[in-house]
């Protein structure tokens, strides 16, 4: 038997598994193995018959999948199927209509026509002439978690769990690090981290100049309370600019949130001091963060069953993309490979008509930790410190903590109106205030400005009217518009569009058209 493993896992009993101590488990048990264990990891397996490719249950590493010349061929990222000579490089418009929407391509496909992921908590099997057989081996709603309804009996299992978590990851000597934003998810990591760990725990907080708004002072505030080594970090567009095409190629798809330039950056800088960082990547997912509140009034004021796909429409509507603007984005020669209805909406649909879970938030949970959180919020954190060497850590994404989560009634979640309540609570004595009391406001990093300075020069190079017409995707007139910040068509938000216009170009120049770094 052949095994290869990237990560790392530990066992129900919190031990950490080793290569060896997996083969015996798999000969042993088969791959009923990988539903007891936590930790990080993908897997691909021989045992002379068949190949076995599995992915950890929440998602956390990446690998994808393909056929070519009648062969399996996987990797831990695309760039690994792309180097077999002759590999199609093929574009999805499908894809790219997810990507339009959401900022990231959603589910099981990628955007290579050719190139499947592997989704989260799932084994391919393959055998030699037979169609390859992909199965869940977890369940995200079976828990041993007895039933509760006093709020600080949950508060101290979300505590007991949140510190295995963090316990499994930390190192046994050197310095560590945090990328603390200010906000409830970041802080609570840096929290228990300065306290279970005896060596040097240093954190970084970004900021994009005074002229913007940031979350310095609550940073400041939780570094001083944990006692950490703490440096606040300006990012400016000068920064990451002659580096965005190695970021590009990096993140391997096209993700079109602007925090990977400040998190690819920010990486950078903390690689000179540690290699591996502990992030806050999870708490909204898993936790119920503020646009679920969007989707719960929507869900029970702003439609009607008689009208399809009135919640899907209202989840895509909720990124606040392009979904409204994809008609006006792309040509009509390119639309007429596009069906809105089956190509975005029916990817959520199974999502909202599933028998379980039953509430209505915990469905919208599943869709945030399986779409949003395995297509975007980890491999974004993976890639941008992978690019410089680091390993990256989300403890609120542990399955553990995602079990529990699902266990806990949701008004411990989301609670008149206050997202991630169960934080809150948790950690109302170990926290300050005015981090407690305080509303989510995210890292707004400040698009809508910069390609009206730093980066309109840089922005008009690669939307050229030239390029665009060549490739016969996006509608220039409109691209024009955008550019130009025109308010006559569209839903506005043009430095977002612009961010995520320009990082697919990039990915589409260097992955499509084969040009160099």
């Amino acid at each position: 038997m052949v095994l290869a493993i990237a990560g790392f896992a530990c066992d129900t009993d919190k031990c950490i598994i080793t290569l060896s101590d997996l083969l015996t488990e798999i000969r042993n048990r088969g791959t009923g193995v990988f539903s007891r264990l936590n930790g990080d990891y993908v897997c691909a397996y021989h045992d002379g018959v068949t190949t076995s490719l599995v992915r950890d249950m929440a998602g956390i590493r990446s690998i994808y999948y393909g056929q070519y010349n009648n062969r399996l061929v996987f990797s831990v990222e695309p760039k690994g199927l792309l180097a077999f000579p002759g590999f199609p490089r093929r574009l999805r418009p499908a894809s790219l209509a997810q990507y339009l929407s959401f900022s990231f391509v959603a589910g099981s496909w990628t955007m290579f026509r050719d190139i499947q992921v592997l989704p989260p908590g799932h084994i391919l099997t393959c055998r030699e002439g037979m169609e390859p057989e992909l199965r869940m081996f977890c369940d995200l709603y079976k828990s041993d978690f007895e039933h509760s309804d006093n709020i600080d009996t949950w508060s101290s299992r979300f505590v007991t769990h949140f510190q295995d978590a963090i316990k499994d990851r930390l190192p046994e000597s050197g310095p560590v690090g945090i990328f603390l934003s200010g906000g409830i998810d970041s802080s609570i990591v840096t929290a228990e981290v300065s306290k279970l760990y005896s060596g040097p725990v240093k954190t970084w907080a970004v900021h994009f100049g005074p002229d913007f708004s940031h979350e310095l002072d609550y940073a400041s505030a939780v570094a001083k309370r944990c006692g950490t080594c703490h440096r606040e970090v300006l990012i400016r567009p000068g920064d990451f600019l002659p580096k965005i095409r190695k970021m590009v190629w990096h993140l391997d798809e096209p993700i079109g949130d602007p925090i990977t330039a400040p998190n690819f950056e920010l990486a950078r800088i903390a690689s000179q001091e540690v290699d591996l960082i502990f992030n806050g990547e999870g708490g909204d997912p898993c936790f119920g963060g503020p646009k679920n509140i969007y989707m719960l009034l929507n869900h029970w004021y702003g439609g009607s069953p008689e009208n399809q796909y009135f919640r899907e429409k209202a989840y895509c509507l909720s990124f606040r993309r392009a979904y409204e603007d994809i008609e006006l984005l792309l040509t009509p020669e390119f639309q007429r490979h596009i069906l809105i209805d089956r190509d975005i909406h029916d990817v959520l649909t199974p999502y909202f008509t599933a028998a379980t879970p039953k509430g209505f938030l915990d469905k919208l949970m599943t869709m945030n930790i399986r779409l949003k959180g395995a297509s975007l919020i980890l491999p974004k954190v993976e890639r941008m410190l992978g690019a410089w060497g680091i390993d990256s850590l989300s403890p609120l994404f542990d399955w553990r903590i995602v079990q529990l989560s699902f266990a806990m009634p949701s008004r411990f979640k989301v609670k008149s109106g206050i997202e991630k309540y169960i934080f809150k609570h948790a950690y109302r004595d170990f926290l300050p205030l005015e981090v407690i009391v305080r509303p989510k406001s995210g890292m707004r990093v400040p698009v809508h400005f910069w390609f009206r300075g730093e980066l309109k020069k840089y922005a008009r190079k690669i939307l050229n009217k030239k390029e665009l017409k060549k490739n016969g995707i996006f509608n220039y007139e409109y691209v024009d518009q955008l550019l130009n910040y025109s308010k006559e068509n569209g839903s506005g938000r043009h430095g977002l569009k612009l961010w995520m216009l320009i990082t697919f170009e990039i990915w589409r120049r260097i992955f499509i058209e084969g040009e160099s770094v």
